[in-house]
């Protein structure tokens, strides 16, 4: 039988529904939309569970030590196949983490048939935020690409410079000055090219890392820093003239936060990829070490501004790599390698921030952008581009 309640039993119950209320409101929780200002994609290429265990037992304490990946509480695994391979490469799988789409192995931002599909970098940028992107590849390569452009082929890298243009990003750093017409000597543009454009669109361009941490950040802010003619060097192997990939996200962090409606940074660890084609352990490890460091950084950057996410994975592993044996203290370690390739093992998915716990369990990788839409209150993603 059902009694009605006093007004006095009341109360309590009312209190509990507040509660409740304020509750579902709150950063972080479950299914809340539109709560996440900032989103900070750190993607290591080539990053499997295995190369991050080398990495944690190069250093000082070995197989006890710590990297800041360590410390991200909510984690997960990203299921990375392309359309038409169990073995994605960089472009499809950046497709995938960009646009919330499967396609084939080459692709950029287009769907198998042709049809060109948005990135949630572009849909936030149409909803006024910053962006922008940090790459130790070139700028115009693979990953940093399926964010910016719409492409049948990879490899058209002086057309996916001049798009990459005109999707108009705050900041862009990394290598690649061959594809904006960067002369390899002076290291000024060349007469009718890319970089010749963007400048006349009112972008100042740094080639070096004195010009990069010299430079005045100011509101109105357009950067475009390009450091290699190719892609960037091994961390082991970096040339003073070359900005760390930390250096290189703080000043993409200090320039895309002057926007007070919000940003979307994407940094790229690329070479971790360069090292396992070519079964570089010492390489691979130092430059995975400091794509840590720039996690490190973006944690440090989540914890002081409430309505960060940060979100890190990798589009794929490369190599096969396996740690064989060794002592916890790191003495004596063997590593295996199985290709110099691709493989189709899941890749890690870490987070932290607001609406960290959405990205935890065996995720597609077409999953992750969807997620991170729906937390930044972003309305119709995935989606086609209408070309007519």
């Amino acid at each position: 039988m059902i009694r009605l309640l006093g007004r006095k039993a009341w109360i309590p119950l009312l209190f509990v529904f507040l509660l409740l209320g304020l509750w579902t409101q709150c950063p972080g929780v479950s299914g809340a939309e539109g709560l996440v200002k900032n989103v900070i994609l750190l993607v290591g290429d080539g990053m499997g569970l295995n190369q991050i265990t080398a990495a944690r037992v190069s250093l000082e304490n070995g197989a006890y030590s710590r990297l800041f990946l360590d410390t991200m509480a909510y984690t997960g695994l990203s299921i990375n196949f392309s359309h038409d391979n169990l073995v994605t490469d960089s472009a499809a799988a950046a497709t995938a983490l960009a646009t919330g789409y499967r396609t084939d192995n080459g692709r950029l931002a287009t769907l198998p048939d042709g049809t060109p599909v948005i990135s949630l970098m572009r849909k936030a940028k149409e909803e006024g935020l910053s962006i922008g992107i940090v790459t130790t590849a070139k700028v115009v390569d693979a990953t940093p690409a399926a964010f910016l452009v719409n492409a049948d082929l990879r490899s058209v890298e002086k057309q996916i410079a001049e798009d990459m243009l005109n999707a108009e990003p705050d900041v862009l750093l990394g290598g690649g000055g061959d594809a904006f017409g960067i002369n390899p000597f002076t290291r000024e543009p060349k007469s009718r090219s890319v970089m010749t454009q963007a400048l006349e669109d009112g972008y100042t361009y740094v080639y070096d890392r004195e010009g990069l941490l010299d430079l005045k950040v100011s509101s109105d802010l357009k950067l475009i820093g390009l450091f290699m003619g190719g892609g960037m060097s091994f961390e082991v192997t970096r040339f003073p003239t070359e900005p760390t990939i930390t250096e290189m996200t703080s000043r993409a962090l200090e320039i895309v936060a002057q926007n007070p409606q919000g940003f979307f940074l994407l940094v790229e660890g690329a070479r971790i990829d360069t090292a396992g084609h070519s079964n570089s352990v010492e390489e691979m490890m130092a430059d995975l070490i400091a794509f840590d460091n720039a996690v490190g950084l973006a944690l440090e950057y989540a914890k002081e501004h409430p309505g960060t996410l940060v979100v890190v994975t990798a589009d794929h592993e490369t190599g096969g790599f396996g740690v064989t044996s060794g002592t916890p203290e790191g003495e004596r370690v063997n590593y295996g390698w199985l290709s110099t390739g691709h493989t189709a093992a899941m890749v890690p998915i870490y987070a932290f921030g607001t609406g960290a716990e959405q990205f935890t369990g065996t995720l597609d990788i077409t999953e992750i952008p969807v997620r991170i839409g729906k937390l930044m209150g972003i309305q119709d993603f995935p989606a086609v581009i209408d070309t007519h």
